[in-house]
């Protein structure tokens, strides 16, 4: 679907009403997003609650040492200029890009700070609104991604465009593939024009999401805060340089491996277990590729209550149970989650 079709496509979900879901099946800790299909593993509810207890100073902490990455990439480039080390800095902001929005994914289910203007406010800041989306707008299409999985309604459909007006899957997101139509497809989404598309996207489906008039007000002032300093202090190649061009390369690259690890070519005997595959990285992984936590995605997709940093626990508890070793699709690298992906 040509760009202009896909924005239409975005805006007419925006605006469409999105029915809400019959998360009876799941009553172990009530969240919006629990999963309409049946979860195989039931952990005990009091092991959920304490799995799903906010700890908000982990949540800035980790806010701030995004920001701190990316701004000592930015100044460390600038003193000491090198081609080579400019790519590297791509790369590092290209990643801290992508971490932030896993962060603010958190904040779209309530898993970022325990007040809720709080929230939504201190997330838009400092995670969406520097990455071009917003709380309201990812979850408008994140919330029946958790809802439905792998169903009609599944709001990835509208995100991702993964599926056709028929309902088929998109040529694009037919697994597996040979090696190097992967890395056509990769090199293609990060060259540029996806990461463009992305933006604009993502500030148009902000303006369309209802939200109260603070919010509004401030995501105004926002926008006219940054545009205000980049003019005044003639920043905007460093700006093109430092933002734009890590966000449409690596991130944009980083967020397809994501999500095609996710949910492509995932094969167990059991559906519950198919829906999605778990990926543990490798530590240089989950600096570039896959940060904070969020290769635990069945867990995830499970109990959408935990937040980010007790993620690793849930699995823990998970893997203690013969039925989830037996029947997840886990694995423990970035590269075996695409061999599964790619044609022997």
């Amino acid at each position: 679907m040509p760009p202009f079709g896909q924005i239409a496509k975005a805006v007419a979900y925006l605006r469409s009403e999105i029915p809400t879901a019959d998360i009876s099946k799941n009553p172990i800790v009530q969240h919006p997003h629990n999963t309409t299909r049946d979860i195989p593993e039931r952990l005990p509810a009091a092991t959920i609650k304490e799995l799903s207890a906010l700890e908000p100073g982990r949540a800035v902490a980790a806010t701030a040492e995004e920001w701190a990455t990316i701004i000592a990439a930015i100044v460390l480039c600038s003193l000491f200029w090198h081609p080579v080390l400019y790519l590297l800095a791509v790369v590092v902001i290209g990643s801290r890009q992508h971490a932030l929005l896993i962060l603010g994914h958190d904040a779209s289910h309530y898993r970022y700070l325990p007040t809720r203007w709080q929230n939504e406010l201190f997330a838009n800041v400092f995670l969406m609104w520097p990455t071009f989306a917003s709380v309201e707008g990812f979850r408008k299409f994140h919330s029946t991604h958790h809802q439905y999985t792998n169903l009609p309604g599944d709001g990835n459909r509208h995100i991702w465009y993964t599926h056709d007006a028929m309902g088929e899957l998109d040529s694009g997101w037919r697994f597996p593939k040979t090696w190097a139509g992967l890395a056509f497809l990769l090199l293609r989404r990060a060259f540029f024009l996806t990461g463009m598309f992305w933006i604009v996207r993502g500030l148009l489906g902000s303006s369309l999401i209802p939200s109260p008039h603070w919010m509004v007000a401030a995501r105004i002032a926002f926008y006219s805060l940054i545009l205000g300093a980049l003019t005044l202090f003639e920043a905007w190649t460093s700006f093109l340089l430092f933002w734009l061009v890590p966000f449409c390369t690596w991130h944009i690259a980083v967020q397809y491996i994501r999500i095609i690890c996710e949910h492509s070519a995932v094969e167990s005997e059991e559906a519950e277990y198919a829906i999605t595959r778990t990926t543990v990285p490798t530590f240089v992984e989950s600096l570039f590729i896959l940060p904070r936590n969020v290769g635990y995605h069945l867990e995830h997709h499970w109990y959408p209550s935990v937040p980010f940093y007790r993620l690793p626990e849930l699995h823990r508890h998970l893997m203690a149970r013969e039925g989830f070793r037996r029947g997840a699709v886990v694995r423990y690298s970035v590269l075996t989650s695409l061999r599964e992906c790619v044609s022997p």
